[in-house]
């Protein structure tokens, strides 16, 4: 069975839990060689995969986004300048969008179709953002994030793919499993890199087999850069980040030979409507 596969095309300290860092302008690019090894190890392992790319990353390296797009791959959006989007009025999110959509699709002169917000910050009932969405031309959405943390996330969201409201958009959640009525945070980001590789392999065969549904996985180029700065926001913040760095970029190839992935595009066969 395909599943979905997906990244998010940030630096490190686009992280909104960084507070001051976020701030900063590192002078070292920490985006593209990760994100090349990506690619490598996609194209060794026959895989495909949607990444949500911030606009001002693409700005900053669109010969890097024109490569992700020249292997096959989906080019999705991930806002222009990866602003909590609660923190926004309608005004300013759609401007953001606008501005993420020329660039992306200036330089791979294609329709961008997804679109992730940064940090999984809309909510279902954030009605006018859904609007602004449909109204770029968006087919859909992956921002809604089924367990509920004091970061983000909401548990009434449903697990797998559904239709947002009436505004002709679709939504497509990472995967958490669901064990006992107790939902299990576990294909993508932090919740992969500390948890043992067995456990994520048996959480995406369960989905599945039991849900027959794709898995849907998430990662960062900076989740398997090991040479990457230490925040200067704590030990919480450092250890978000930095958690069993050194083993995420082999378990993150061992699931690319254990499963087979595709994009949401190809997944769900998305042309222009």
């Amino acid at each position: 069975m395909d599943n979905i596969l997906t990244f998010d095309i940030e630096d490190w300290y686009h992280g909104n839990f960084l507070e001051n860092d976020h701030k900063q302008t590192d002078p070292i690019d920490r985006v593209t060689e990760p994100t090349l090894r990506i690619l490598n190890h996609l194209k060794e392992t026959s895989n495909k995969a949607t990444f949500f790319v911030l606009g001002c990353v693409a700005d900053k390296y669109p010969d890097l986004i024109k490569h992700i797009c020249q292997e096959g791959h989906e080019i999705a959006s991930h806002s222009y300048k990866h602003k909590l989007i609660y923190n926004l009025n309608r005004d300013a999110f759609a401007s953001d969008i606008k501005k993420s959509l020329d660039t992306l699709e200036n330089i791979i002169g294609e329709k961008v179709y997804g679109y992730r917000a940064p940090y999984w910050s809309l909510y279902l009932k954030t009605d006018w953002a859904w609007d602004v969405l449909r109204k770029n031309g968006f087919l859909y959405d992956s921002s809604l994030y089924p367990y509920k943390t004091y970061l983000y996330g909401d548990k009434s969201i449903p697990r797998f793919k559904f239709d947002l409201f009436h505004c002709s958009l679709f939504e497509v959640p990472p995967s958490v499993l669901e064990v006992m009525k107790m939902r299990i945070p576990f294909c993508g980001g932090f919740y992969f890199r500390i948890l043992p590789y067995w456990f994520v392999k048996w959480g995406i065969k369960r989905i599945n087999k039991i849900d027959k549904q794709p898995a849907i996985f998430y990662l960062h180029p900076y989740e398997i850069d090991v040479n990457k700065p230490k925040s200067s926001q704590g030990f919480k913040n450092n250890f978000i980040l930095h958690a069993n760095i050194k083993r995420a970029e082999k378990k993150l190839f061992d699931l690319l030979r254990d499963f087979h992935f595709v994009s949401v595009k190809d997944y769900y066969n998305l042309r222009l409507q």
